[in-house]
Order: C-alpha cells, then structure tokens, then sequence
C-alpha cells in the first residue's frame, strides 16, 4: 500500500471503489486555515459535518496512532464558530507540530446509521488471515473507536473459507467491500472504518495494520487444517451408542472449563498433564463414585488443532443421576443441549443456570419449568426424586475424600524422601496424586459446588440476605485467606515451606514458584490482613431450613447442612492446595530432568506429558535428549500454528469452524461492594503497585493468590465461573470482581485506565 495520509487515501479510493462509497472530502492543510474557508465548507456540504485529523505521522506502517488526534462530530453546518472551533479544536491537537504537513479532513456525517465499526482483514496479533468486524448495532458511528459502545457485536471470519453462506445480509455486503479493497490497494492487512446506511457500506477511514513487533503468521495455510476439523465435527456431531444426546457441541469454560485452568490455547505439557491428572478418566471415576452416570470410558477434554475443548455431550451425561430411567434421562440431555445451543451466553455457567445435578430448596421451582418443554409429571417426579437420592448420598462422601487428601500429603513426603529416579519420582508422584489428590479434590469441588448451590437457594427462600451471604463467605477459613494471614505472621523461610509451590498458571513449567521468585510476587511491606468475620445462623433461620429439609426428604439436619456448606468449600481449596503441591513438584522434576539432557525448561513445555511417563516402564533405543528434542521440534511447530487460529469459545456445528460471533458472555459479579479505581493489568503485575487498583488477570487462576496481600480494590478476569476459586476468595474478601467477563468484554476493559465496578447493580462502568 503506497504512503497516504487518512485523507489522500480516501481521495485516491473515491472514484476506484465500486461496492462500497466514499463520503466526498474536503481536504486542506492545517496551516492554511484563514476565517474564509468557512464559506468553501459551507458551499461544499448541505448538511452537518464530521471534522477530522489528518497527520503525516497516523496510519504509517510503525504506528497508527489512532485516536491520537481530533474529531469533531456532527457540527452544525449553518453555524459559522461552531464550524471555526472544530477546526481550531483538531489543529490544535496537533500541538503545533508539522502544520505545514498535516491536513484537516471534513465529510457529511453519514444519516440514518444502522451499523457501524471496524473491520481488521487480519488478526490483529498474529497477522493470520481472518476479517475481523467489530461493530456497533445502534447507530452510534464512534462508538467502536471510541470504545463506549455497549451494543458492540464480533464477528470472525477465516479468509479462505469454502463455500461460507453468511446469514446477514450486510456482513456479505460489507466482506465484498473490504476484499474489494484489498485487491485495490494490494495489501492484506488493513484497518477499516465503515458505516452501513441499510443500503451501501461507507468507507470512513483506510489504514494499514501495524505489523512491526509482531508473530507474523500470515503465510500460513489453514484451510487443509480447517477441512480436516470441519469433517470431524460433522462425524462427532452425531448419535453415539454409549452417550445419551443426538449430537454434540464443545466448549472452553463448562464443566472443568480448560481456558480457566490451562489457558484456550494451551502448550503440550499443560495440557497433557491436565488430560492425565484429570480430564481423561479421574473426572468420570469420581461422579461415577457420587452416583452419577458412569462416563469413565468418555475422555472429557478434546484438542481440536490446539484449543482445548470440553465435549459438552459427555459433561451433561456425566451430570445425569444413576438411577434416572433411560428415556427420562435422555430426555433430559436433549433439553440441556438444546437450551445450551439456544443460550450460547450460559456456557460458562452450565451448572448454575442448566444442569439440575443435585437438590437444594430451589430445585422445585426449577423442575417447574421442565413442564413447559413437555416433560410430564411422572417424569418430573423421576428426575426429582433421583436427585434427592443423589444429594443424600454426597452428604455421606466428602469426608472421606478429605480424608484421601490427607494419605496424600504422606505419600508425597515418601517419594520426595526416597532414592527413586528422577523418571520414578515423576510416575508415582502422577499416580498418588490422580489416587489421593485430583480424584478426591474433584469429589469435594462437587460438595462445594452443592454447598453453594444450597446456599443460594437459601437467599431464594428468604432464609438469609444477600449480606449474609456475603458475610457467611468471609467467614470461612480457607487456605488462601491463611495465605494472606501467615503472610504477615511468618518469616520468609516458614511461610515458603508452606506456599513456595504455588504458582501462577498452575499447570505451566515457565512460571515461576512463589520459593522461586519471592520478591516477584509479594510486596517487601506487609499489609494488615483482614479480619476473619464471624457469621451464624440464627435459631429461625436453622429452623427453616429443618422445616425445608423434611419437606424435600433429605437424610440431613440444619446444623449438618451448614457444618456440611462450611466444611465443603474450605475442604475444596484446601485439597487443591494439597495436590497442586504434588503438581509442582512433578514441574520440578521435569525442569530437572531437562537439565540434564540440557534443553530448556521453556522447550519442556512443548514435550507430551505421556512421553515423559513412558519412560517408566519403557526402554527405547532412541537416547531420551533425541527423544524429547524430536517431540519439541515438532510441538512447537504446531503450536505456532494454532496461536494464529481462531475459533469459537462455544463450537455449536462444523460450520463455525471458518466463520462465528464472538459470545456475549454474563458475567459472574462477586459482592454486594462497588469500587472505582485504576486498572492494572496482568502484564504490568509485577512492575505496579497494586495497592487500592483493579486487577485484571485472565484466568481465575489459585496460583494468583498472592494478590490478595497487597490490599488490591477489585478484580476482573476473562474466565472463571461463579463457583470458581477466585470467586470464593473475593466473596471471602468481600473485594468486588466480575469473574468470567469473556474474551470480547476482557479485550475493551484492558484498554481503559480507569474503571468502576458495580456489583449491586452489576454493571462495569469504563469511566477513562
């Protein structure tokens, strides 16, 4: 693409583009304002005007500097000072500099605006070959750039796809616009600024794509890939002998939600060691043990060209109580699948807002609704009474895997005392901790998850307050609100024996442990941890729930629900705080085992977890440095490929594989607490201070504990659900999150530097 400034561009298109139109412009130097141009303007254009910038030094190939300079909007062309000041405005922007270069751009405002925004005709980080359109579905012709828009659809499009039948009308409109222009000015890698009048598609603005400091995966060909998945969708998306459901969908924040825990685009050895700890059979064996249907043969989690996915059939079978009959219970699954697909939004929050996977005293009112989608009363009374059934039968279970947490914590310190093998170590550690540690960790993240279920429940019934809730959260003693305590309390030495494993990105090899970079995660001052609030059920409250627990038939009292709701939240931090120290030691030993091979612990990353466990029982004749380097070659390579692929956070059929709207996620606000406060976001962590600032991470990640002993204000993260860790810590805290706000919503926060955080009313306010 030649050298143009915004507005030389739009002149040197105007007459060449053919499905799309361009506003005619009148363009003049900065300098050679003098009060007489006013009258050219207002001979030129019969209506309102937009007054724009136009400096020599935006959209060059370095650096956009969008935004950078002045627009004035809708100035009134019958007025001559509004007219003079609107230039004055944008000349001024430019601070004195180049007047002699730099241009001031006037066009008509564009009428009766039915969408507009940006199209990007490559991704914006890693230059692969997709339209990308962001576009605002009220009218407002700013609100894109500007970033104020709260009517902001995404969509993503794969440039080579085959055969696409987009639905909209104006998306395929637009589309053959920008490919028009393109090919005019032969260059792949623009940014356009649209408008679309119900009729034709104006061009705004035409600038190229800063590619400098970037992955430039442009010159790879995803079609092949993207045809192979397309297939296997379509060959998965289909009735199974074994699986309840006649089709199937996949997504990255349900159930044991991957881009939580390992990131949607996750390395080889995350991955395969979250596969092996838990997403391949652990997951299935512990709801099998807790009465659900027996899935054990049904891997959860797929790798679909890198991303991680969890095959939703599997995850709504699995939830499906034993002794429901057959036809009820595919009946059941049927209804999940088909609310899911018609409410793409809940994926992140299955289990509150789909599922029916245990009883609580709201569980009633929410089989209610089964009559409206022809579930019959026998059926209803089925499915409630296998619940009942279910949840009597959890309430005698959790303590026993609390106690299997415990053989755990024995079983690590043999194997860390004895005189096995580097690969030993690594193979018994995996099997004690899938046996004694992610196995019963799971058993008690469901008894937390019906322990807030029930609590809920009991704000539904008026039992309690939303402020109880809250109070009774920040009651509890878990291990991360002791973290934060003993921070304080204990020297460095003590308090690592204790914490040093943990870690952000807890299946990650490249991040560091707290024993390891001490200084990186905590403040040299000590902060005044918080106060452990007392709660208690009063005698009425105990006394309704006795009443509501008769009613429902369920084998438990009162004071053994609540001991049953407190016990079960801190037994399940406190068990994943036991096995993820297991965890971390197996990274350290595979950091060690790379060491001697001498490769990179970076490159571990790329290695098979499975590899690495073969060698237990396997002798191969190839050395274990070619081994592993064979591997890493070939796993970076792949996940090279995959960081410039794009594909849905919920994949519904084989067609979205090329072409998809980014989801409008609900996101989970955590307290009754409202903040406004500046952001700090996950790459700056470790260089700002984070005292009285709203943190944004994008996992709910527990090895990010450490941000709770600096005091901050808020958090935000793009994915967690409402039961996730780092909800249940800021409940704790009463520190005001929005947990799991999406991709699409995560990437306008972070833009802002200033932000407010509503949870009473549940709002975000982007404030600067």
């Amino acid at each position: 693409m030649m050298r143009l400034s915004k507005a030389q561009a739009l002149l040197f298109l105007k007459d060449k583009v053919q499905k799309s139109k361009i506003l005619p412009p009148l363009v003049f130097k900065a300098s050679s304002f003098i009060p007489e141009v006013i009258n050219d303007i207002k001979a030129f254009f019969k209506n309102n005007v937009i007054v724009r910038s136009s400096s020599f030094d935006e959209d060059t190939e370095y650096f956009s500097n969008a935004g950078h300079y002045k627009s004035i909007l809708d100035v009134n062309i019958n007025n001559d000072d509004e007219i003079s000041n609107a230039i004055k405005e944008v000349i001024l922007s430019y601070n004195g500099q180049n007047l002699d270069k730099n241009e001031i751009l006037i066009q008509s405002m564009l009428k009766n605006v039915v969408y507009s925004g940006v199209v990007f005709t490559s991704d914006l980080d890693s230059l692969s070959s997709y339209y990308i359109v962001n576009y605002d579905t009220k009218g407002s012709t700013s609100s894109v750039t500007d970033g104020t828009g709260k009517n902001l659809k995404t969509y993503i499009e794969y440039k080579n796809a085959f055969n696409i039948q987009r639905k909209s009308p104006f998306l395929d409109q637009l589309i053959k616009a920008v490919k028009e222009l393109e090919l005019i000015l032969d260059n792949s890698f623009l940014d356009i600024e649209f408008g679309y009048d119900g009729k034709d598609i104006y061009i705004f603005q035409v600038r190229p794509i800063v590619k400098e400091n970037k992955h430039d995966l442009s010159e790879i060909d995803y079609e092949k890939a993207l045809y192979k998945l397309h297939k296997k969708i379509k060959k998965l998306n289909c009735p199974h002998p074994n699986l309840l459901g006649n089709y199937t969908m996949y997504g990255v924040m349900p159930d044991w939600n991957p881009a939580e825990i390992i990131g949607k685009k996750p390395k080889k050895l995350s991955l395969s060691l979250y596969k092996e700890l838990i997403t391949d059979s652990i997951w299935a064996n512990q709801r099998s043990n807790y009465g659900y249907r027996d899935l054990r043969t049904h891997p959860l989690l797929v790798n679909f060209l890198g991303v991680a996915y969890i095959d939703i059939r599997v995850s709504f079978n699995s939830f499906i109580p034993n002794s429901l009959n057959k036809e009820t219970a595919e009946k059941l699954v049927e209804f999940y699948l088909e609310y899911l697909k018609n409410n793409p939004s809940r994926h992140d929050k299955v289990e509150f807002d789909i599922i029916l996977s245990c009883y609580d005293f709201s569980t009633n009112s929410k089989l209610e609704n089964l009559y409206a989608h022809n579930f019959s009363k026998d059926e209803i009374n089925s499915i409630k009474v296998s619940l009942i059934e279910l949840t009597n039968n959890v309430f005698s279970l959790y303590k026993d895997d609390l106690n299997k947490i415990e053989v755990l914590k024995e079983k690590y310190e043999l194997i860390m005392k004895s005189n096995l093998s580097l690969i030993d170590k690594i193979y018994w550690l995996t099997e004690d901790c899938k046996r004694y540690g992610t196995l019963p960790f799971a058993g008690l993240a469901r008894c937390a998850f019906i322990a807030v279920s029930f609590l809920k429940s009991f704000i539904d019934k008026n039992i309690i307050s939303n402020n109880e809730y809250v109070s009774f959260m920040n009651s509890l003693q878990t291990v991360s609100k002791k973290l934060s305590k003993e921070y304080n309390e204990l020297e460095i030495d003590s308090f690592l024996e204790k914490y040093g494993h943990l870690r952000p990105g807890t299946y990650e090899i490249t991040s560091k442990r707290y024993d390891e970079s001490f200084h990186l995660y905590f403040s040299k001052t000590k902060v005044k941890s918080e106060e452990k609030e007392h709660f208690s059920f009063t005698n009425h409250q105990l006394s309704q729930i006795d009443n509501y627990l008769k009613k429902s038939k369920l084998k438990i009292t009162a004071i053994e629900l609540v001991e049953f709701i407190k016990k079960s939240i801190e037994a399940r931090e406190y068990g994943k705080f036991i096995f993820t120290k297991s965890l971390s030691e197996i990274l350290v030993l595979i950091e060690e085992l790379a060491k001697r091979h001498n490769i990179k612990k970076e490159d571990m990353a790329y290695l098979d977890f499975k590899t690495i466990l073969s060698l237990y029982s396997d002798l191969s004749f190839e050395d274990i440095k070619s081994l592993f380097e064979k591997q890493i070659k070939t796993n970076k390579k792949l996940y090279k490929i995959t960081q410039g692929i794009n594909l849905p956070d919920l994949l519904k059929n084989e067609f979205e594989i090329y072409s998809f709207y980014n989801l409008d996620s609900s996101a989970n606000f955590v307290t009754l607490s409202s903040v406004e406060a500046e952001i700090v976001s996950e790459e700056q962590l470790y260089i700002e201070d984070l005292k009285n600032k709203i943190i944004c991470i994008r996992s709910a990640d527990p090895g990010y504990d450490f941000l709770f002993t600096k005091k901050i204000a808020g958090l935000v993260t793009c994915y967690g659900g409402a039961n996730s860790h780092m909800a249940i810590r800021c409940a704790e805290l009463n520190i005001p999150a929005v947990i799991g706000v999406g991709e699409k919503s995560y990437s306008d926060i972070i833009k802002y530097n200033y932000i407010g955080i509503d949870c009473n009313i549940q709002k975000i306010k982007r404030i600067g």
